[in-house]
């Protein structure tokens, strides 16, 4: 995002990530500033998530809006494409396919599918522990993020998961992949509140 102001909305969206005040805000700051799409984007998922929230997660209103969230979301939409290399440069990369073609077309974008979008922005990450290790604090400035599923846990270090508890720490939830029991207890007691969960 290229306006001087988005960041200040990312982070008052990160310090109440449970109120939509700030999420609605920033759509209407979007559509002021010709992104409609995102704005619209925005507004979707933050009615669909008051919906389910309230039982009427299975309306036909609900059953709408989750159509419109399909046409950013869907395997044909480069919006989630563009938006996941937006808020999560270091995981999702864009790379061309090479001259010649119209540059949306060349465009390759390698990642999008490690991010899960909720109420219009980034909520939950797939990536390896050593790409979190290097780059979660940032990700996490900049998207409120509640669910982390970390892979390749082997390759990181104890003294490397010391590095990481503080960008850990106030997430809903964790997995980890392929860790024993005794690891994921002494993650439990450096990350109280965290729900922990091994996976295979």
């Amino acid at each position: 995002m290229e306006y001087p102001d988005w960041p200040a909305f990312l982070a008052a969206i990160v310090g109440a990530s449970d109120d939509d005040t700030a999420r609605l805000v920033a759509a209407d700051f979007l559509e002021e500033n010709g992104d409609a799409d995102r704005a619209a984007f925005i507004r979707i998922q933050v009615e669909l998530a008051r919906l389910e929230a309230t039982g009427e997660g299975k309306s036909l209103e609900a059953d709408r809006l989750r159509t419109k969230e399909r046409e950013f979301l869907g395997p044909l939409s480069m919006h989630r494409q563009l938006w996941a290399a937006e808020a999560c440069p270091e995981l999702v990369r864009v790379a061309s396919r090479g001259a010649g073609r119209d540059p949306l077309e060349a465009m390759t974008v390698e990642g999008a599918d490690c991010l899960v979008w909720r109420r219009g922005f980034a909520e939950s990450v797939r990536c390896s522990a050593a790409d979190w290790e290097r780059h979660g604090s940032a990700i996490r400035q900049r998207n409120p993020i509640r669910f982390v599923h970390l892979t390749q846990t082997h390759w990181v270090t104890r003294d490397d998961w010391y590095g990481m508890i503080v960008s850990l720490r106030g997430l809903e939830r964790l997995t980890v992949e392929d860790e024993e029991e005794g690891f994921v207890q002494w993650l439990r007691e450096w990350l109280p509140g965290v729900v922990i969960e091994a996976t295979k």
